[in-house]
C-alpha cells in the first residue's frame, strides 16, 4: 500500500479517557443568611462550606465516615451544608470499596445512617434535593449511566431521605402538625433490612409513656447499627424498602 492510499480502521484513534458522567463537588453557597428577619426569628445562619469540611476532618469523624453503618445526625440541617458533605464523603468511600454488584447495597447503607432535622419548610425541600442530588451524581459517575427515577434504586433512596430527613422543632419534639418526630431505624437483617419507627424523643431516655419506645432509648443515632431481635417490621431486600 502506497503512502498515499488511506490506511484501514484503526481502534486507537477512537479511544477516549473521557467519561460520560463525572463526579462532581458539592455545591458551593456563600451567603450565610437569607435574611436578618429569618436570623431574628429562627436564628437561622449558615455554617460556611469550609468550615463544613473542617469539621469533618476530624480523625474520629473520618474514621466513622468510613463506616457504612455509623449514623450522623443534624439537628439544625438548614439547607443540608452538612448532610451533603457528609454523603458526599461517605459514598466516596462507598466508590472505593464496591463493584457494580455491590455499589447499590453499599450506598443504600451509607444513606441509612444519616438523619436530620430542620424547622423550616423551605429549607428542608432544599436539604433532601441536594441529597438526591449528590447520590444520583455519585451513581451516574460509577455505572456510567444515568439513574432512572423508574428505577428501584431511585425509589429507594428517595424513601430514605424522606423517611430521615424530616421538619420539626427540636426543642419541643415536635413537628408543623404537632406530632412527634419519628424516624426509621434500619435494622440489618442478613441481606436485607427491617424498618423500625421510633421518635426524635425517645432518644433522650424520657419517661413519657405516650412516647414510642420513650423507656428503652430506642437508638443511639452515633452508634453502629447491629444486627437485634426486636426489629417491628418484615424484613426486606434494600432496593425495595419504598415498597413498605
Amino acid at each position: 500500500m502506497s503512502k498515499e492510499e488511506i490506511s484501514l480502521f484503526d481502534e486507537q484513534q477512537f479511544e477516549t479517557t473521557s467519561k460520560k458522567f463525572e463526579l462532581k463537588t458539592v455545591a458551593e453557597d456563600d451567603n450565610l443568611i437569607k435574611s436578618k428577619e429569618r436570623v431574628q426569628h429562627h436564628g437561622e445562619v449558615f455554617t460556611p462550606k469550609w468550615m463544613v469540611r473542617k469539621m469533618l476532618a476530624e480523625p474520629a469523624i473520618q474514621e466513622k465516615l468510613r463506616d457504612l453503618h455509623a449514623t450522623f445526625f443534624e439537628p439544625s440541617a438548614g439547607e443540608g451544608a452538612f448532610l451533603k458533605e457528609i454523603l458526599h464523603q461517605k459514598l466516596g468511600y462507598v466508590d472505593k470499596i464496591s463493584n457494580k454488584t455491590t455499589w447499590r447495597i453499599n450506598a443504600l447503607w451509607a444513606l441509612m445512617s444519616i438523619y436530620g432535622i430542620e424547622l423550616l419548610e423551605d429549607n428542608l425541600i432544599k436539604a433532601k434535593r441536594a441529597m438526591l442530588d449528590v447520590f444520583i451524581n455519585h451513581y451516574q459517575a460509577f455505572m456510567q449511566k444515568k439513574l432512572s427515577s423508574n428505577t428501584d434504586l431511585y425509589k429507594s433512596a428517595k424513601y430514605i431521605i424522606t423517611v430521615n430527613i424530616v421538619q420539626g422543632n427540636t426543642l419541643t419534639f415536635k413537628n408543623s402538625k404537632g406530632k412527634l418526630i419519628e424516624f426509621r431505624e434500619w435494622i440489618p437483617s442478613g441481606n436485607k433490612v427491617a424498618q423500625n419507627t421510633f421518635t426524635y424523643k425517645s432518644l433522650f431516655n424520657n419517661d413519657d409513656i405516650h412516647d414510642v419506645d420513650a423507656n428503652e432509648g430506642q437508638l443511639s443515632l452515633f452508634g453502629n447499627l447491629e444486627d437485634t431481635d426486636s426489629q417491628k417490621g418484615k424484613p426486606m431486600q434494600l432496593t425495595k424498602v419504598y415498597e413498605r
